[in-house]
């Protein structure tokens, strides 16, 4: 083999290593955004539901960073809360005689 493979496969086992190392340190993070998604969704929906309230003043029950990084939607008796564009989301839904649960 040429030198000059060889220095690709060196670059390329270079980018692999540092994609997988960015993946474990992160694992930390998405697994707290989907734990804070789904206590959004929940907490949202028993808030609009539940509490009979409006969905600005339900944010304004979230820290104000949170409010910043979280997206909620209402559809109807679901609720929808999501972070980065969408890629980490969960969704709670009111049911007329139990309240709001999380979806699976």
């Amino acid at each position: 083999m040429s030198r000059k493979h060889w220095v690709w496969m060196g670059v390329l086992a270079a980018i692999v290593f540092v994609v997988a190392g960015a993946a474990w340190a992160s694992r930390g993070q998405i697994a707290y955004a989907q734990i804070a998604t789904g206590y959004a969704a929940k907490q949202t929906c028993s808030c609009l539901h539940v509490s009979g309230r409006e969905l600005d003043t339900c944010m304004a029950d979230f820290p104000e960073d949170a409010r910043q990084q979280i997206s909620i939607a209402q559809d109807g008796y679901q609720v929808r809360a999501s972070v980065l564009l969408g890629a980490i989301s969960a969704s709670a839904v009111y049911e007329p005689e139990y309240g709001c649960r999380i979806l699976d």
